[in-house]
């Protein structure tokens, strides 16, 4: 079994089905307004974890309290998440905030979201 096979299972084992949402093609009404388009769902399957005290440190004011670590399995995921896209998990949508793909040697094994809810 390689290490993609891996993540995804240990993702799978304790985490949850999600979507990540990609905004639509907006359009411009006569005075400028913009009217974004309806956000297409692409199923993943994603496990929150917690940053540690050494990681919030580091960061330095760069993630704010309520921040979400969330892994995202490879495998069922049709898309690369974007920052300019959001992640819903169950019912609550997330914007999305960094994304770090985990490939060392160029296979990639899963992506790491930061997430912050929208409020």
């Amino acid at each position: 079994m390689g290490l993609t096979e891996t993540a995804t299972r240990l993702i799978v084992k304790y985490g949850q089905a999600a979507e990540v949402l990609r905004p639509g093609e907006g359009t411009y009404d006569e005075y400028g307004g913009y009217t974004p388009g309806p956000d297409t769902a692409h199923p993943c399957t994603a496990m929150v974890a917690t940053f540690t005290v050494n990681e919030e440190f580091i960061a330095a004011g760069l993630l704010d309290v309520g921040d979400l670590r969330v892994l995202v399995a490879v495998d069922g995921l049709t898309i690369q998440p974007e920052m300019t896209d959001k992640l819903r998990i169950g019912t609550t949508p997330l914007g999305i905030v960094r994304v770090v793909p985990h490939a060392p040697g160029g296979t990639l094994y899963f992506w790491e979201v930061q997430a912050r809810d929208l409020v």
